[in-house]
């Protein structure tokens, strides 16, 4: 059967407000029928808003309120290679020192929000200290492009820092999360506070410069632990000495700032020394209207003893190796539990959620996560995947959670409602170019299966003299689609439908066109090389791998990041056994192939590549470098051992296959292949089939 779905009809009307919850415009517009205009009840009846809080303008409009107003960008300072000093012109009033604000910014034609750290205000100005991130859209607009011609919005101010007048402010920051420490000594000038600034200090030469003379101003003490060659990190096995010799619990009130890491060991090491919790403000980036910094959050229960791998389940293999027996299953989830509740706690005591899981267990043979076990299981997945590069950013995905898709559905319908979903996560994905990491879960006791390794691929066709038009890697994937009654235009780049398997029956579903974003590949130089007519698309999404979580399997559970260059210039386009499209780009460049030019092909490689991320970033899609991954990774190790967490990893797929001994990892012995669950594993449709034919 060969089914096109344009797209739910709900989708024309009723499009994605928060992309971060996949909350749609008629889930709001409820909300605002029982809640008013009050974004805080809307927020906390829908969860719109709640995490990176870039929806919070357009629920507001939604909602009858205009909580945005325009903002004129009068001036622009370069501080040094990674950061900047903005300042607007705006109609604002300012409360509390170091308030947040939404900015808003027209970027490829739709606006695109983040919230950021006022760092000095006064009547009708505002300045931000924006640090341009290799991988921020928002902030590399606001570095590289914007002017006093665009059309930029602003939020009210929310948060903010208060710290009692009995106590001395301390601000414990890393990283850019010292702009509220430069904005409180700013507005309360007569204050002398102390901050301890963990930071990177050969990316940010010009901000300690700045910072350090800022305080300086106000007589207040700056001690900067320079993180750059590892020496100066706070580990969390010498950071409750740490807290004890620097902090007073009488006198100081410490404002936490900066990474999850960084805040885990701050706070840990001052919860472990009794730190009174009244004297504690711990900033948050997640904003949720009508809550200030400093809130009152509620008490959450911890484990204490969980350690790194000793403590976590392995396994031996990248493909599926399911826990079967209820033992097994048992020990699996106790293990990912204590994990949850070392580094997330709940309100329900560790003891209390166990006894819960066991009798679940004992009943029906599986148990049912709560949604934040669910959501912090699917990161820890993504932070555990040794195979994965780009692990610094395992604490960005969202995760949205399906598992309760219509239990009543079977076979067609069923499939056709996970191709509808299908849809919407490509979608909220690619997010206009602005990609989002993302995976979508869907009830782990259904026999649903995506055959698509992605779910965008363009197909490959066998010629019958052996030549192969498209992707190579394809052919059996495609050859399952023309079974299933798919005809595609036999170009290099059809793409192919997506087929889904459900209780052993496979059905396939097109991709409209208006779905997949793709990129045509041009050369900033070299005209001829659009001639070859190359292209691909912007979303990489796994899609038939499994998500093997504290015992339970999700079959179903497709997955994106983003691009990293070489992956579409080097492998994709440029290996022999894919498109094998090097002798083209050489002729295309002009480069001699014979016997006096050997490395034609890796100077074709190098343009290629080239290419590839001039096309990307004209196209305003989000993708990285390997130079830049390689360096966000080398910051996810570093993260993970502030956090006292090995980093595990397989050697042939850190390393970039370009230009490889330039990555730190090249020269390092010392990392380890072993694999950890929670994961992400191969499977296979007869896999799904056999576990879930007893269930």
């Amino acid at each position: 059967m060969n089914t096109t779905l344009r797209k739910r009809e709900t989708l024309a009307s009723d499009d994605i407000v928060c992309r971060c919850k996949s909350i749609t415009k008629s889930e709001i517009m409820e909300a605002v029928a029982v809640c008013g205009g009050d974004l805080t009840e809307i927020s906390r009846s829908t969860g719109a808003g709640s995490v990176c809080g870039g929806c919070t303008p357009r629920i507001g409009q939604l909602a009858g309120q205009n909580t945005m107003a325009p903002a004129v960008l009068t001036s622009k300072e370069k501080i040094d290679q990674n950061h900047w000093r903005l300042t607007f012109d705006v109609n604002r009033q300012f409360g509390l020192p170091a308030a947040d604000i939404l900015l808003e910014v027209p970027i490829g034609g739709r606006g695109h929000a983040r919230s950021y750290t006022v760092t000095r205000s006064s009547e009708g100005s505002l300045e931000i200290t924006v640090r341009r991130e290799a991988n921020g859209i928002v902030s590399r607009w606001l570095c590289d492009l914007a002017d006093d011609t665009h059309f930029i919005q602003i939020s009210d101010p929310f948060g903010g820092v208060s710290i009692p007048d009995a106590t001395r402010p301390v601000f414990l920051a890393c990283g850019i999360g010292v702009t509220p420490a430069l904005a409180f000594a700013r507005a309360e000038p007569e204050r002398r506070c102390l901050v301890h600034w963990w930071v990177r200090g050969n990316e940010a030469p010009g901000l300690m410069t700045h910072v350090r003379a800022e305080l300086e101003k106000t007589q207040s003490t700056l001690k900067i632990h320079d993180t750059s060659n590892g020496a100066g990190r706070l580990m969390p096995g010498k950071a409750v000495d740490w807290v004890r010799a620097q902090l007073v619990p009488h006198c100081d009130t410490p404002h936490l700032c900066g990474p999850q890491g960084f805040l885990d060991t701050t706070s840990t090491a001052l919860e472990a020394v009794g730190w009174p919790k009244d004297a504690l403000r711990i900033a948050s980036f997640q904003y949720t209207p009508g809550q200030g910094a400093g809130a009152t959050q509620p008490e959450l229960n911890r484990h204490r003893d969980f350690k790194l791998p000793q403590d976590a389940v392995r396994t031996k293999s990248f493909h599926l190796r399911a826990a079967q027996a209820p033992v097994a299953k048992m020990r699996e989830a106790r293990a990912f539990l204590q994990q949850f509740y070392h580094e997330v706690g709940a309100s329900t005591p560790m003891e209390d959620r166990l006894l819960a899981v066991t009798r679940q267990l004992r009943r029906t043979g599986t148990y049912e996560h709560t949604s934040e076990e669910l959501a912090f299981g699917a990161r820890l997945a993504w932070r555990n995947a040794n195979r994965c590069i780009g692990r610094f950013f395992w604490q960005s995905l969202t995760v949205r959670d399906l598992r309760g898709l219509d239990p009543s559905l079977k076979g067609y319908d069923l499939a056709h409602a996970v191709f509808a979903e299908v849809l919407q996560h490509i979608e909220f994905g690619t997010n206009g170019g602005d990609l989002r990491p993302s995976i979508t879960v869907f009830p782990p006791d259904r026999s649903i299966f995506i055959e698509n390794g992605q779910l965008i691929l363009y197909a490959g066709y066998q010629r019958a003299d052996g030549s192969i038009i498209g992707d190579p890697k394809n052919l059996g994937i495609t050859k399952q689609a023309q079974a299933q009654g798919w005809r595609g235009a036999g170009t290099d780049f059809d793409i192919l439908p997506v087929m889904i398997t459900v209780d052993g029956e496979t059905f396939s579903f097109d991709l409209p066109a208006d779905t997949v974003a793709e990129v045509d590949i041009e050369h900033p130089e070299v005209a001829r090389v659009r001639d070859l007519r190359l292209r691909w698309f912007a979303l990489p999404a796994v899609a038939n791998m499994a998500l093997d979580l504290g015992g339970v399997v999700y079959s179903a559970a497709p997955s994106n990041g983003f691009y990293m260059g070489t992956e579409i210039g080097s492998f994709n386009l440029g290996d022999p056994k894919r498109y094998d499209r090097l002798p083209q780009m050489a002729k295309a460049l002009g480069l001699r192939t014979d016997n006096d030019n050997p490395l034609w092909r890796d100077q074709a490689l190098l343009e290629l590549n080239r290419a590839v991320l001039h096309s990307f970033r004209k196209a305003g899609m989000r993708m990285l470098d390997h130079h830049d991954l390689s360096s966000w990774f080398d910051r996810f190790r570093s993260d993970e051992t502030q956090s006292g967490r090995p980093v595990f990893g397989h050697w042939p797929w850190i390393v970039p296959p370009m230009s490889a001994n330039l990555s730190n990892v090249w020269h390092d012995a010392s990392l380890k292949n072993i694999i950890l669950k929670p994961g992400y594993f191969y499977q296979t449709a007869a896999d799904v089939t056999a576990r879930t034919s007893g269930s």
